[in-house]
């Protein structure tokens, strides 16, 4: 009976969570004037933090706590020389495995062969003219003005807002073809770093060698089919670095040798990854921190000092490198997006098990599952892990907090599922791990030891692969260069509706004598549409806010002298003129309504 104590506890902490979640706020911030649903509704975004991390952590903590004093005699133990997560390490190297390595190899093989037959011109369809805008226009604000932060206030990050940057310095082309391409790139990047991750994962695993590699295929392929050639993935794009980072601090943790070096690239992560996109920078910095104290705990100074030396090695370089004016608007920029992404952009969490709230509740309970499962795997005595394999489960339970901020700040479909990643591989692996584990010693083990000795093994594994490509017209291999250019150099009037063209075409032939372009409506992408630089740094409107920077944006548009602005438009995601109230007074005074062009509002400088 004393078995089931902890999970009674875990479904009665769960109760009581859900009970109290509305009870925990903290008072509005009355001085905020940003106008979004918080505004309205006088809540204040901590309170989706708190909410969460006491939902999820709450009923683990109990759990755990349960889990440990209730059984420890029978089969789980707090003993501080059992095989505990807390403990000292038993292996220091990957034992490499040649089976695994070599179907590794396999799988690598099959996601090239299922990304060289995409036939990318699929993906030549309507623009995002308000999504896909902030990685258009900054390579545009850069050519022109040649300074980085100074002329474009970065939403994403350096990274995220100039893909196609990086890929015009090797094809001298930037498209929005080139950036589709870039992004696809990435997520095929993710696919292979997940494929040694699980190779990490597997390589110590107490378990036959042939079940193991069963295993391997397995988890693996479940994991890969999950991540599509899509922006809205479980890894998406953005995580590519964030699975580097991971696979970089798994290897150097792990194992003993050269740690100096892979250390001190550890701490480098601190910067690049900010660099690469901003939240996903904050994330891999809160992991660095929790990475730091976790090596203290285990007495490992030496490894922690490098660190150290790697993040301020970094920072030190960068600051040094770039002038004192863009790396002061660097940090600005930084503070700027974290102080007002929630107020901005915030939609409040709702309340577990409550009405239209399934897709809400379920992402916090397989939350919670995944937490469990990592308890269990690194306390239960019967569950024989080595500690690289709970080492890897236990980064990735601490990665899925983290990142699910994302859907904490805003709770909506794509930004749930952009962040459920590594809780769902914690997920994935639980389900196989339980499952080989039960198989293990069965005629089923017999079945795995003959197709791991025949070439019955790659076809198991080909037939699994290619679970995603079986649609995909292999003929693009033949015609890889045609397929690739087909989208890269794609023109950019095939991305665009015949209403959008029309538009463009007027407002080109308007404002040619403008030598910029400035949006206060959602039309974020029209600077690179008209292949001129945004009047100021504020090419997304929506950052224009009261209290923040309207004199900045004030000043700029002046210097720029531009004759024409896009007021507001048919497009409507954030635009909302209730933020930049001087902002709109200046327009009103200095300019007048020049045209309502099928509902583009044109305005022209007195």
């Amino acid at each position: 009976m004393k078995k089931f104590y902890p999970y009674l506890s875990l479904i009665i902490s769960v109760i009581f969570v859900t009970i109290i979640w509305e009870h925990i706020k903290i008072p509005y911030d009355q001085k905020n004037l940003i106008q979004g649903e918080f505004f309205f509704k006088k809540h204040n975004p901590i309170n989706e933090v708190l909410r969460v991390l006491t939902f999820v952590l709450t009923p683990i903590l109990i759990f755990l706590t349960s889990y440990l004093l209730c059984l420890r005699n029978e089969t789980y133990s707090i003993n501080p020389y059992s095989n505990s997560f807390f403990l000292k390490k038993k292996k220091l190297e990957f034992e490499k495995n040649q089976s695994i390595q070599n179907i590794s190899y396999i799988l690598l093989a099959l996601i090239t062969l299922e990304f060289f037959t995409i036939d990318f011109s699929t993906h030549i369809t309507e623009l995002d003219i308000f999504h896909e805008g902030p990685s258009l226009v900054p390579p545009i604000n850069y050519l022109f003005s040649k300074t980085l932060w100074l002329s474009t206030l970065y939403d994403y990050g350096l990274g995220g807002n100039n893909l196609g940057f990086f890929i015009s310095k090797f094809i001298d082309h930037h498209s929005i073809g080139s950036v589709r391409f870039v992004k696809l790139l990435l997520i095929f990047f993710n696919k292979v770093l997940i494929i040694f991750i699980c190779r990490k994962l597997l390589w110590n695993l107490d378990f036959e060698k042939y079940t193991k590699n069963i295993f391997y295929i397995f988890l693996t392929l479940a994991v890969l089919n999950f991540i599509e050639y899509v922006e809205i993935s479980y890894f998406p794009p953005r995580t590519c670095i964030f699975l580097l980072f991971t696979l970089f601090t798994i290897d150097t943790l792990v194992c003993n040798r050269n740690y100096f070096w892979k250390t001190f690239i550890i701490g480098n992560f601190s910067l690049f990854s900010i660099l690469w996109w901003i939240d996903i920078g904050i994330y891999i910095n809160l992991i660095i921190v929790i990475l730091s104290i976790y090596l203290i705990t285990q007495k490992e100074y030496l490894k922690v000092g490098y660190i150290f030396i790697g993040i301020f090695f970094a920072w030190f370089i960068f600051i040094t490198f770039f002038p004192i004016d863009e790396t002061k608007e660097f940090f600005d920029q930084i503070k700027f997006i974290i102080s007002i992404s929630g107020y901005l952009l915030g939609l409040e969490y709702p309340q577990p098990f409550s009405a239209h709230s399934t897709r809400e509740t379920r992402a916090l309970l397989l939350l919670i599952l995944s937490g469990i499962f990592v308890v269990i795997f690194n306390f239960n005595k019967k569950i024989n892990l080595d500690y690289s394999t709970k080492f890897i489960i236990s980064i990735f339970f601490v990665s899925s907090i983290i990142f699910f901020q994302s859907s904490i700040m805003r709770t909506d479909a794509p930004h749930i599922k952009y962040s459920s990643g590594p809780y769902m591989f914690i997920l994935y692996f639980t389900f196989f791990y339980f499952l080989f584990n039960k198989l293990q010693n069965t005629k089923i083990s017999i079945l795995f030891k003959k197709i791991s000795k025949s070439f019955a093994l790659i076809i198991l594994i080909c037939f699994f692969g290619t679970i995603n490509i079986k649609v995909l017209n292999f003929s693009n291999i033949i015609n890889l260069k045609n397929n690739v250019s087909s989208l890269v150099y794609a023109e950019d009037e095939k991305f665009l509706t015949d209403r959008y063209k029309n538009f463009l075409n007027y407002y080109s032939e308007v404002s040619k004598k403008d030598d910029c372009v400035q949006v206060l409506s959602d039309d974020i992408a029209l600077p690179y549409l008209l292949k001129k630089p945004s009047c100021t740094q504020f090419f997304i409107p929506a950052h224009i806010l009261s209290g923040w920077n309207e004199d900045k944006f004030i000043a700029q548009i002046k210097q720029s002298n531009s004759q024409y602005i896009l007021y507001t438009s048919p497009l409507l995601w954030l635009d909302n003129k209730k933020n930049m109230p001087n902002v709109v007074s200046f327009i009103k005074k200095n300019y007048h309504l020049y045209i309502d062009y099928m509902g583009w509002h044109i305005y022209k400088k007195n």
